[in-house]
């Protein structure tokens, strides 16, 4: 395994700008995207709220349902003794869902070593489950590449209705048929059927898709001690409860200024990508297992457009006794997040820091600020099929990201071997038939207005026909030189599927099934540090 790093420039002009510290965007956001910010807000931690005997016994509790490793205990008695926290977050994806939640977990960790020998103290890695999400469309799915195109595999899910991610019980029979059709997609190797016993052992044992979630978690970095919370966690509501009574009692402010700071961004050139609105609550309720959404209208907290309403009195009631009933958006969590734990410094990729961009007033609200904001490590896998080609072709790994490169290599193979004398003739051709069609379309409309649309559709039949000739020898020509055409194809697959990073699309069992169970552990062995350039490993 070999580690290169270039600098790959991010999708997002967001992004981009807050990498690159872009001041009019940082001004958003509490503290340098560095290292360097964390001594002082190490400082500012000193005064956090935190009950640490008490939310360690819930951590602890819920890892416990897995035999806990020596280095999540230390962990744990770490964190009762005061050590700050760096988290980061993902929803419970099937089989882990893309590879970036794997990067997250990564880069959690190994930012909380840099973190501790830089400031000479414990600093522990935290992963929080959004397991209240109920989106189970986006946590089920998984892609493969099939006759040399990407093909997205989606789970049945509509059995699960708005339950969570940790209230849906799953259907064990049909996403073992799945699995089972995820893995024959897959090239067999060596390693085939150690993954597939590992994958199916972790969906025999679970209940629900944060279960399985949590299983493989635990499978990869436990011996890096990474913690792990469910967010659905009841032990861990019941500890909420006083921050849900701040949350509600605040509703109307927390929407206000996020709607205020959204605006603010799109004048500053960025995306509104929360869609706020001062009407919202932020906040989730679950009725009869669906988790359902509320909104405010006047004084009250309403679901389905009012078919259900709360007074605020109703609802903080169901804050402090219910709390397992409620839960948070992409708003509120955040807050959450920072009310329970003394969080150092928070990873996202970029869809999450473009969220944190608009909550900076949110957190001022509760007298707090927004923790170190890191974006997480980027890193993609590149087999020894892809390297060969990238090698064969002169190609450069980040020109190929950017698509520049190979978008310009299949233009000039393209160019070398189009038959231009044949398309010139079809080309003449539909010049001389347009031309011939308006002289007869003068003729017809000199006689009947009504034939020109006749005529019209007529000269249509005739240019489809020459365009599907055209297609058809430029398709044969494609064909004739199929191979380099296709190693191009390969390249892309690898990494750029579906025009996006390869850790976006696929996820960790694509690899797995290639190098072996031990590629997470491996990966962790790499001399990976915390800097702006992408990281491009060779195996």
């Amino acid at each position: 395994m070999k580690l290169e790093e270039q600098y790959v420039e991010p999708a997002t002009k967001l992004m981009s700008d807050y990498i690159n510290g872009d001041p009019m965007l940082r001004h958003y956001f509490s503290y340098e995207p560095e290292m360097q910010s964390f001594e002082e807000r190490l400082k500012k931690l000193a005064h956090h709220s935190v009950d640490r005997s008490m939310l360690a016994k819930i951590v602890r509790s819920y890892m416990e349902r897995h035999p806990l490793s020596k280095a999540a205990q230390q962990n744990l008695v770490k964190f009762e003794e005061g050590a700050p926290v760096i988290v980061t977050g993902q929803q419970a994806g099937i089989l882990t869902g893309p590879l970036y939640t794997i990067h997250k977990a990564i880069s959690v960790i190994i930012l909380a070593k840099q973190a501790s020998e830089q400031l000479n103290t414990p600093v522990v890695p935290v992963f929080w489950i959004a397991g209240e999400d109920h989106d189970l469309a986006e946590i089920s799915h998984l892609y493969r590449e099939v006759n040399g195109r990407v093909d997205k595999l989606n789970i049945p899910y509509a059995e699960y209705g708005k339950n969570s991610a940790s209230s849906a019980k799953l259907n064990k029979e049909k996403i073992t048929l799945f699995l089972e059709e995820y893995f024959r997609s897959l090239p067999e190797t060596e390693h085939s059927k150690e993954i597939q016993r590992l994958a199916f052992g972790m969906l025999g044992t679970s209940q629900s898709f944060t279960d399985f979630f949590a299983s493989l978690l635990r499978y990869f970095f436990q011996e890096e001690g990474l913690l792990y919370i469910d967010a659905a966690d009841k032990a861990l509501r019941q500890y909420e409860s006083p921050y849900f009574v701040k949350m509600i009692e605040h509703a109307a402010e927390i929407a206000k200024t996020v709607t205020a700071t959204e605006r603010s961004l799109v004048k500053d050139g960025y995306s509104a990508v929360i869609g706020a609105e001062e009407a919202a609550a932020n906040l989730f309720i679950t009725i009869k297992g669906e988790r359902l959404l509320l909104e405010r209208q006047e004084q009250e907290f309403v679901v389905n457009n009012g078919a259900i309403r709360y007074t605020t009195q109703q609802l903080l009631d169901i804050a402090k006794n219910n709390p397992e009933l409620l839960s948070n958006n992409v708003v509120t969590r955040p807050l959450m997040q920072e009310m329970v734990f003394p969080v150092l410094a928070f990873v996202g990729g970029p869809g999450e820091i473009a969220y944190w961009a608009a909550l900076k007033g949110a957190f001022e609200l509760f007298s707090m600020e927004l923790p170190v904001i890191m974006p997480r490590l980027n890193l993609s896998l590149v087999n020894r099929q892809t390297q060969r080609l990238l090698t064969k072709y002169d190609l450069d790994f980040s020109a190929v990201m950017s698509s520049e490169q190979l978008t310009a290599k299949k233009n000039q193979l393209m160019e070398s071997i189009r038959e231009q004398e044949a398309e010139a003739l079809i080309m003449d051709l539909q010049v001389h038939i347009e031309k011939m069609y308006h002289m007869i379309n003068q003729k017809f409309s000199s006689i009947s207005k009504g034939l020109t649309p006749v005529v019209q559709k007529n000269l249509q039949l005739h240019m489809d026909q020459l365009s599907f000739l055209k297609n058809k020898l430029e398709d044969e020509v494609v064909l004739q030189n199929s191979i380099e055409f296709s190693h191009y194809a390969s390249i892309e697959n690898e990494l750029l599927p579906n025009d996006s990073f390869q850790e976006r699309i696929y996820g960790p069992f694509v690899y797995l099934n290639q190098y072996g169970p031990s590629l997470v552990q491996d990966l962790l062995k790499l001399s990976l540090h915390y800097d702006k350039n992408h990281k491009i490993i060779y195996f």
